[in-house]
């Protein structure tokens, strides 16, 4: 690819320790327990649709109990927190506990777009953005997450599909994945960037 690619802030030092700290934080995250993983899997449930921050508030509130309420309580804590989906998310996290033993494995395989395929046919609630949302935020790198912040930096520079169908996100990925590699950054790096630039923040 021969456009000439503006990342905001990719060679600014501390916004680079910032992000390369967030990294290992998330790779800290991937060397931890099944149960850890499945929060933050139900992390990036809760995200879709709505926003990180939000997430975020849910696992501040409800915590463990993602792990062992019923559905009826955690639709309800999902309630009285404000949270727009209640019915359906908690719906989501009770019957995607299945996975819960499954997870370290999953998460320590090489094989990266076999374990996000896994994720999207086994886990209900999570498509190919979540999928890629959770292994970044578990340390693997290879995938960005085309929300709509990294949708519209990509639409700077080349024709983007909406994420309608996995054909049109595995399209859009291709493009991302290319520009990662002109400015060699891994994708799941970029992707923090480019958050950064968009909002001011890197959450996760």
């Amino acid at each position: 690819m021969d456009t000439i690619i503006s990342v905001p802030f990719l060679d600014d030092d501390n916004v680079r320790s910032l992000i390369y700290s967030k990294a290992e934080e998330f790779r800290s995250i991937g060397r931890s327990s099944k149960e850890t993983l499945f929060k933050e899997l139900v992390f990036c449930i809760l995200a879709a649709n709505t926003s990180a921050s939000m997430s975020l508030r849910m696992q501040e509130a409800i915590g463990d109990g993602f792990l062992y309420m019923s559905r009826d309580e955690l639709r309800n804590a999902l309630k009285t927190n404000k949270y727009r989906f209640y019915n359906v998310r908690s719906d989501f996290i009770v019957r995607s506990r299945s996975i819960i033993d499954e997870l370290p494995e999953i998460v320590k395989s090489s094989d990266h777009e076999g374990s996000r395929d896994y994720l999207v046919e086994n886990v209900y609630g999570v498509g190919y953005k979540e999928a890629s949302h959770f292994l970044r935020n578990v340390g693997i790198f290879d995938f960005a997450i085309l929300d709509k912040h990294i949708m519209k930096w990509m639409s700077q520079y080349y024709p983007v599909k909406k994420n309608s169908s996995k054909k049109n996100y595995l399209y859009n990925e291709e493009i991302f994945r290319g520009l990662s590699a002109s400015l060699g950054v891994e994708p799941g790096i970029l992707d923090l960037f480019i958050w950064y630039s968009e909002t001011g923040t890197v959450i996760k």
